[in-house]
C-alpha cells in the first residue's frame, strides 16, 4: 500500500506561456489530489487521526478550494467562449463540460464538509464511497477535456490569444480574493 507521504510529493507547473499545457498539468494535479483523497480513508482506519493526516487534508482542501475552481473559471473564460464562437455546434459539449464543473463542485463541497469535521474531531472516518464517486468523476471529466476540449481549442484558437489567455490566467492567481 501506498504510504500517505508517497502522495506528497510536488509535481512542477509549466507555465502561463503555454496555457494549455498549464491546463494539462492542472489535470495531472487533480489526478495527484484524487489520489490522495482516495488513500485517505484507508490511511485513516489503519493510522487514526494523525498530523500527517491533517497536513494532507490541508493540502487537498487548498487545491480543490482555490487552484481547482481557477482551473475551471480558466476553461470557462478562456476557452469555451472562442470553441463556441468558432465551431457552434460545440455548444451542446460545452454545456455539458460547464455542468460537469457545477455537479463537481456540489460533490466537492460535500466532502470538504467531511473533510473539515474530521479535522476537527467530529467524525472519526470519511465517507469512501463518496470520495471514489468524486475522484472517479473528476478523472472521468478531466479525461473528457484532455480528449476534446484542449484539442480542439488548439486547432481554434490563434497563439496570440492563447498567449493573452495565459496572461489572464496568471493574473486570477495573482489577483487578491
Amino acid at each position: 500500500m501506498l504510504s500517505l507521504d508517497a502522495l506528497t510529493s510536488a509535481i512542477p507547473a509549466p507555465s502561463f506561456d503555454e496555457p494549455l499545457d498549464m491546463l494539462y498539468a492542472c489535470h495531472d494535479k487533480v489526478r495527484h489530489f484524487c489520489g490522495q483523497l482516495d488513500a485517505l480513508p484507508g490511511y485513516i482506519a489503519e493510522h487514526g487521526h494523525s498530523h500527517a493526516v491533517l497536513n494532507t487534508i490541508a493540502g487537498i482542501v487548498r487545491y480543490f478550494e482555490i487552484a481547482g475552481p481557477a482551473h475551471h473559471q480558466d476553461e470557462e473564460q478562456e476557452l469555451f467562449p472562442l470553441i463556441v464562437a468558432r465551431q457552434p455546434d460545440a455548444a451542446a459539449k460545452i454545456e455539458q463540460l460547464l455542468a460537469e464543473h457545477g455537479y463537481l463542485n456540489a460533490r466537492w463541497r460535500a466532502i470538504h464538509d467531511q473533510l473539515q469535521a474530521f479535522g476537527r474531531g467530529e467524525l472519526a472516518d470519511l465517507d469512501a464511497a463518496a470520495i471514489a464517486e468524486f475522484t472517479r468523476l473528476y478523472r472521468e471529466h478531466a479525461q473528457r477535456e484532455e480528449d476534446w476540449l484542449f484539442p480542439v481549442a488548439g486547432q481554434l484558437i490563434g497563439e496570440d490569444e492563447l498567449r493573452d489567455a495565459g496572461q489572464r490566467m496568471a493574473a486570477r492567481r495573482t489577483t487578491p480574493r
